[in-house]
């Protein structure tokens, strides 16, 4: 500091113009006594004895603030905000009793509400399920499965348990021939009995199901005729409250869909190539056609398929539930004639 100064009163003194003989009166000034102010302190720091116990006690504060810190992760200058929290916690922990009661009362009082609203769920839940058994049971033998028994196993959890579904695991079962114990679903049935199950289930809830697509794949497996015809109605009742799409090699089933599509498959040295193609009304009676005769098309066979078309269409639709604003969209057709006439063409 005295340096620049000292450097700035000489450049002044350089340039000897009677303006800034002031300026330089009040530097020569300053330096004087900013020398006299250094000269004191010096002597101060000369005469000043250092207390050893006071430097020990001020290096150990220094260390502990800083191990401390080390310690939380954090830099020396905040350990007084790391203090101020750890106070308020031990605070806090002086009611810790009070606390733990008061937590305990709530815990008490939610599982109380638990065990009341799951309570009813259950009465709802075993009252439901005797009514959804009847009725299942009774789409199964409209649908080619008679003698078939569809049973809802309500599994009673652990009293101290507490889970999302309520009181009880819910099962499915199924017993497809009489004298037989009803067991679950895919230890018994079949891929098309499963889906006839499922469709089945699908009638009885459309009043209540929220489910917007439903896909079933070869439902007519094992069934023909009037049943067939059972299954295709059913399906397109389904298809007033939700979108459903179904595979089919069955005429009676592929006549009740709105929109029909054409699966093909043909296969190269390389490759295979599977081909969905929407059908027009016309081609719509020739595939139906072909479910019924075969490749060769005949005239009586076009007849049938278009007189099965027209009646189906013309039926009217029961609803099962409030329509929703999604399109629905009905079996697409499957015929092996179509994929045996595409893999030779």
């Amino acid at each position: 500091m005295l340096g620049q100064l000292g450097h700035a009163l000489h450049l002044l003194q350089s340039v000897q113009l009677e303006t800034l003989a002031p300026v330089t009166e009040l530097f020569n000034s300053s330096m004087i006594q900013l020398e006299e102010a250094v000269d004191d302190l010096q002597r101060f720091v000369d005469n000043v004895e250092p207390d050893p116990q006071r430097l020990s006690e001020v290096e150990a504060r220094l260390s502990s603030i800083y191990e401390v810190a080390r310690k939380h992760h954090i830099k020396p200058a905040e350990v007084p905000e790391l203090l101020t929290r750890i106070q308020a916690e031990l605070v806090s922990l002086e009611n810790i009793d009070v606390e733990i009661d008061s937590l305990d009362k709530t815990v008490r009082d939610i599982q109380a509400a638990y065990q009341t609203s799951a309570g009813q769920l259950s009465t709802a839940r075993e009252k439901a399920a005797r009514q959804l058994e009847k009725q299942v049971s009774e789409q199964l033998a409209n649908l080619g499965m008679r003698g078939a028994v569809f049973k809802v196993s309500l599994t009673t959890l652990a009293p101290e348990s507490i889970a999302p579904g309520g009181l009880e695991d819910v099962e499915f079962l199924i017993s497809t021939n009489p004298g037989q114990s009803p067991k679950a679903l895919n230890k018994v049935a079949s891929g098309g009995e499963l889906s006839r199950i499922s469709l089945a289930i699908q009638v009885v809830t459309a009043d209540t199901s929220k489910v917007p697509s439903l896909v079933f794949d070869e439902v007519d497996v094992g069934i023909g005729g009037a049943i067939a015809e059972v299954v295709g109605s059913l399906l397109r009742r389904l298809g007033n409250s939700a979108q459903i799409i179904c595979v089919t090699h069955l005429p009676q089933v592929a006549s009740q869909g709105h929109q029909h599509y054409r699966v093909t498959k043909s296969n190269d040295s390389k490759q295979a190539r599977t081909r969905i193609t929407p059908l027009p009304v016309d081609e719509k009676v020739e595939e139906i056609a072909r479910m019924l005769g075969g490749v060769e098309l005949t005239s009586q066979s076009l007849e049938h398929a278009r007189a099965m078309y027209q009646a189906a269409q013309s039926q009217p639709l029961v609803s099962t539930a409030a329509p929703k604003k999604a399109a629905s969209k009905k079996p697409a057709s499957k015929n092996p004639a179509s994929k045996n006439k595409n893999a030779t063409s």
